[in-house]
């Protein structure tokens, strides 16, 4: 192969998305479900609602299109789309939710076991 050639293989995006207007849009499901799947879907909810982030419906076409890719079984709430340009705005806040619950479920699981995590 010589240095100028390119080898091009199959290029497999990592969410299902829809472009609309030259705007990418992810369904809230991959938030929900693919991004943060242990936090509370409430916490993403209250997140949205802190930033006046609205979530736009999908057309009957986008719908199709995303139930076909892989959520079959999406609710439409579910696939209600998020610009991907105010994924930075949220993420911040969304991982610190994260954090902080995942520390709660690590100090709950050691009282649980009678574990003292300073020993």
């Amino acid at each position: 192969m010589s240095p100028g050639s390119q080898t091009h293989l199959p290029h497999q995006e990592p969410f299902p998305h829809v472009v609309r207007a030259g705007a990418v849009f992810i369904p809230i499901h991959v938030v929900k479900k693919k991004l943060f799947p242990k936090l509370p879907g409430v916490s993403v909810d209250r997140v949205l609602q802190e930033h006046k982030v609205e979530l736009r419906p999908t057309t009957l076409s986008e719908e199709r299109h995303l139930r076909d890719m892989e959520l079959k079984g999406c609710t439409s709430r579910m696939l209600k789309l998020l610009a991907l340009k105010q994924l930075p705005e949220i993420y911040p806040d969304l991982l610190n939710l994260h954090w902080h619950n995942s520390i709660k479920q690590q100090l709950g699981s050691h009282s649980k076991t009678g574990k003292n995590p300073s020993k």
